[in-house]
């Protein structure tokens, strides 16, 4: 896979992993949140619940493994290290199965390959990668902006039953995604993202070891290529 195909395909927003993870070749349905319907009272409460816990954060540290998926086949499983810190940068430690960074500080998105020696960088504002979406995560996120049609479901594989999926249509990127389901657990933590785009590819995050406002230095965020590291810019 050269980089631009990685680029595309590797994820919230994200988000974004031999890992276990369900095949979600179709899903059930939901009962859809209207003008035309009472309010799901319950819902909404969830939703303030998990940008109360987000949005007032600054920094954020998560474990996270990732699964690129068409059909029934899996294409690509990754794992690593997510770093987030407001405003807008983060930070994507690739670990397994090979090294590699993906890198942005607000303005710029940068991509690591160590095994191709080969940086690739472009204009956040221009780029289509889908973890880009994963920055409403810190000081952003609001469910009525960023989303339109938000759902629970209620007959969906959970990895844990005190769990509560939801799922949604973004309003950024829809000629990318044609929606999320997000997993959401008891103390308002997305455990878990799925972004699903045309032609049946979907990516699967999985986040664990959640640790919020760690101490992360600015320097995390910017990238100075390895001497004899070629740069390609987009």
């Amino acid at each position: 896979m050269d980089c631009k195909q990685l680029k595309i395909h590797l994820c919230l927003w994200g988000c974004l992993l031999g890992c276990g993870f369900a095949v979600w070749a179709t899903i059930p349905a939901a009962t859809e949140i209207s003008a035309s319907m009472s309010p799901d009272l319950e819902l909404e409460k969830l939703l303030r619940g998990v940008e109360t816990r987000y949005n007032r954060l600054k920094t954020l540290r998560l474990r996270f493994e990732q699964v690129y998926q068409q059909g029934q086949r899996v294409l690509r499983q990754e794992a690593g290290t997510l770093y987030l810190r407001k405003p807008g940068q983060m930070r994507w430690e690739y670990e397994d199965p090979a090294p590699k960074l993906f890198l942005t500080d607000g303005r710029r998105v940068t991509l690591y390959v160590p095994e191709d020696k080969r940086v690739t960088q472009t204009d956040l504002k221009n780029s289509d990668d889908l973890r880009n979406p994963m920055r409403f995560l810190l000081g952003g996120l609001r469910f009525k902006k960023e989303f339109d049609q938000v759902q629970k479901l209620t007959d969906v594989p959970l990895l844990d039953s005190r769990n509560v999926i939801i799922k949604a249509v973004p309003r950024q990127m829809r000629d990318r995604l044609e929606w999320v389901i997000m997993e959401i657990g008891p103390e308002r933590q997305i455990r878990r993202l799925i972004l699903k785009e045309p032609g049946g590819i979907q990516t699967e995050f999985r986040f664990e070891d959640e640790m919020l406002d760690p101490r992360l230095a600015p320097e995390m965020f910017k990238f100075k290529p390895p001497a004899g590291t070629e740069i390609v810019k987009q």
